[in-house]
């Protein structure tokens, strides 16, 4: 049986990947991270904070304001919240 959540998965690697699917093994840490660190509806925490205890904090969030860049208001489902997410990180990699 697959997880439903999987369904996001793939569709945020859709996005990130735009016209070129072939993309999809570059994006895949990306939206994983982003998928693990995102809080769920359905317990209120996030997969690593429930795992861990804490919300991740990664060093480059203390110096840089890549989370004030998303337009967070402007995300309404799990694929838009997944594909920002992904995006934050992958703004960290070129920094």
């Amino acid at each position: 049986m697959v997880e439903r959540g999987h369904k996001q998965l793939k569709d945020a690697l859709v996005k990130m990947c735009g016209e070129n699917g072939g993309k999809w093994k570059k994006y895949l840490p990306l939206v994983t991270l982003a998928d693990g660190i995102s809080t769920k509806r359905t317990t209120g925490f996030s997969p690593f904070h429930l795992q861990f205890g804490q919300l991740l904090v990664l060093p480059i969030d203390i110096e840089t304001k890549i989370f004030l860049a998303v337009e967070w208001h402007k995300i309404s489902t799990t694929e838009e919240l997944l594909e920002a997410r992904a995006k934050q990180s992958e703004g960290k990699e070129e920094m």
